[in-house]
């Protein structure tokens, strides 16, 4: 975390900047995977253990699903969508968070009755 403090006319300001790490944080806060289908259209950090990871490469816009909570074809599934355009930014992203507990932060959405965030950036997600 970046900390910057200016003195100014006897005035102290102090500004902190969030690293790219604490954009997730340590996930106070989050809602469990199970319940973020209550929070469509809203920005929210959800959090829940990747159960099933597939990168779909030959599909169009080569996705990656990241499956919290149960994973496909189970109907309860959540969906962390990392489309292919943004998956260099990410170290193989289906072996390194399945089966562990990560948090996302982003727009929740609805795709054919399930909810999904779409991750576009590693700051976005952090393993708790």
């Amino acid at each position: 975390m970046l900390i910057a403090v200016a003195l100014s006319l006897g005035a102290l300001a102090v500004a902190v900047a969030p690293s790219a790490a604490s954009t997730v944080g340590s996930c106070c806060g989050a809602i469990s995977w199970s319940r973020a289908s209550r929070y469509i259209g809203r920005v929210e950090t959800v959090n829940g253990p990747v159960a099933g990871a597939y990168y779909a490469s030959s599909t169009n816009g080569s996705p990656t699903f990241l499956d919290l909570g149960v994973a496909y074809p189970n109907p309860r599934w959540f969906t962390v969508l990392i489309w292919g355009r943004d998956r260099g930014k990410f170290r193989s992203p289906e072996s390194t968070y399945l089966g562990r507990t990560i948090c996302v932060r982003g727009l929740i959405r609805l795709y054919r009755g399930h909810a999904e965030v779409f991750a576009s950036s590693p700051s976005q997600i952090a393993i708790a």
